[in-house]
């Protein structure tokens, strides 16, 4: 198979797992999305500050695109109201999202299976810098989010 033609497949996979992927995830209900992260230890971050010192995730992350609204799904970009329900909703919709992120993650290598020695480098390097700022940030915005939730000063969302 010549290299082009590899690569060609390569995209084809991207758009097409990046689509399957998406469409899942935004297909998974708020229950089920309640009992994923009830369970879910690797959803959990280091604290706050970890991301705003070692990162410097307040820096960049609005930089970031959003699609949150793919699918029936939630804008993550600003809350429409302070209330309890919706900053509920917000913190299930960063579970969603990561979820997506971290399949993408994991499948978005597999390109490295066809692709010359020259060119496994592209799928690595692609699943990492398509998903892992996206991860960090879901992270970041949930622990803030069920920190002001346990609390319950839902005026403190900008702190």
């Amino acid at each position: 198979m010549s290299n082009l033609v590899a690569v060609a497949i390569a995209v084809v996979f991207w758009v097409g797992a990046s689509l399957l992927i998406g469409l899942v995830g935004s297909r998974l209900s708020l229950g089920t999305l309640r009992s994923i992260a009830r369970v879910a230890w690797w959803l959990r971050g280091p604290s706050v500050g970890w991301y705003r010192r070692q990162l410097q995730i307040e820096t960049w992350k609005d930089r970031l695109p959003e699609a949150g609204g793919f699918g029936g799904g939630m804008s993550k970009r600003h809350l429409l109201t302070r209330q309890r329900s919706a900053l509920e909703r917000m913190y299930l919709e960063t579970v969603r999202a990561e979820l997506v992120h971290t399949g993408l993650l994991a499948v978005q290598w597999v390109p490295v299976l066809w692709l010359h020695a020259g060119f496994r480098v592209l799928p690595v390097a692609y699943a990492v810098i398509a998903n892992l700022p996206f991860i960090a940030v879901q992270r970041y915005n949930r622990l803030r989010l069920s920190r002001i939730v346990r609390a319950g000063d839902y005026w403190s969302i900008d702190e």
